[in-house]
């Protein structure tokens, strides 16, 4: 049985579209349905990530603050889905919690009202679930916080009407070939190796970097075992392409790029993912990071890729953007993130 869980104005705003519906999540069944549309609406919005059910999967056994049961809501059209958001929450490296929220509808169901529905549906869990934590988050700050590409023109018109503002700009940036990969030194006393795909404790070394690297970054929250599972899961944790840098002298772990080559595109084309740029604060300012990214270039074009892409915080303090620039890298797509401050309840003393 299915149950439509908007309310009466909400219902109203998208009678249009005949045998609509908002439901709750039903389990892991409604991952295939719920990355399909996730993957079109990401290409429609120019983004060369793919969205393969198996990484879906991955993420959804092993969520941390959010109860998919509760936080994602399926819209569908007779069988066939054509919208989710899901929401969650994190207390974030910058300081206060975010209670966050992501959507994503199939463009041929866009600006037909949906993405009303969803934005008030998500927000009324998103403060119903900060009041039940106002003890707790007393004296620290608590937000909304919603994820946009920067060509949805009517859903960033949409947020800043709803009382949001642009906090954060990210980037996808493409580089088309692998055509004059520069020649980086690696810094004096590193040396860049491929690690053993099969020996866990390597594994399980890198994540733990990872987990070290990225806690200043800004929208970070402290690793968990269940962020740890699903790295395990991941078909996009591919070993066998990660370029890791070590101290010669100490052999630790000084920086590492974990490759992946994503799924096919429609086109054909092969995507050569340089993601997780990270560099341990000893080694930073050496010029580490553009060895690696030169030398993972070369890996992936090796493993088959025919261009190759990684995410970027434009507001990087460490100024990624010019690094990736200079190898080559040019913005496809951007990604923004916006807040909307929340009110919650005095709690009495």
């Amino acid at each position: 049985m299915t149950t439509d869980i908007r309310t009466e104005g909400e219902m109203a705003a998208t009678t249009a579209i005949p045998g609509l519906r908002f439901r709750a999540y039903r389990g892991l069944d409604d991952i295939p349905g719920m990355a399909a549309v996730a993957d079109v609406a990401s290409r429609t919005a120019g983004s060369a990530e793919t969205r393969p059910v198996e990484t879906m999967l991955a993420q959804y056994r092993n969520l941390t603050n959010c109860d998919p049961d509760r936080d994602v809501v399926v819209v569908e059209v007779g069988d066939r889905t054509v919208a989710y958001e899901r929401t969650w929450w994190d207390d974030r490296s910058e300081g206060g919690r975010g209670f966050e929220a992501i959507s994503f509808i199939d463009p041929a169901f866009a600006d037909r009202g949906i993405e009303d529905a969803l934005l008030a549906i998500g927000e009324r869990r998103q403060l119903a679930l900060a009041a039940t934590m106002a003890e707790e988050l007393a004296g620290r700050p608590a937000y909304l916080v919603r994820y946009t590409h920067g060509t949805e023109g009517p859903e960033i018109a949409r947020l800043e009407r709803d009382g949001y503002s642009l906090a954060r700009r990210y980037a996808q940036m493409i580089r088309p070939d692998f055509e004059a990969i520069p020649e980086v030194p690696v810094p004096d006393g590193l040396q860049l190796r491929r690690v053993d795909p099969a020996d866990p404790a390597i594994i399980r070394r890198v994540w733990e970097v990872g987990a070290e690297v990225f806690r200043d970054h800004y929208g970070e929250s402290e690793w968990t075992e269940a962020d740890w599972r699903q790295f395990q899961e991941s078909p996009e944790t591919q070993p066998a392409l990660w370029c890791i840098a070590f101290d010669s002298a100490t052999g630790e772990i000084a920086g590492h790029i974990l490759n992946y080559l994503g799924q096919p595109t429609p086109d054909g084309s092969v995507v050569g993912w340089t993601e997780a740029i990270g560099v341990r604060a000893p080694y930073r300012r050496r010029g580490l990071a553009s060895a690696m990214l030169a030398a993972s270039l070369r890996i992936v074009r090796d493993a088959g890729a025919t261009r190759a892409a990684l995410g970027v915080d434009q507001q990087n303090p460490n100024e990624a953007l010019t690094l990736y620039e200079r190898l080559g890298f040019r913005i496809t797509v951007e990604d923004l993130e916006y807040h909307r401050g929340i009110e919650l309840p005095a709690v009495p003393r």
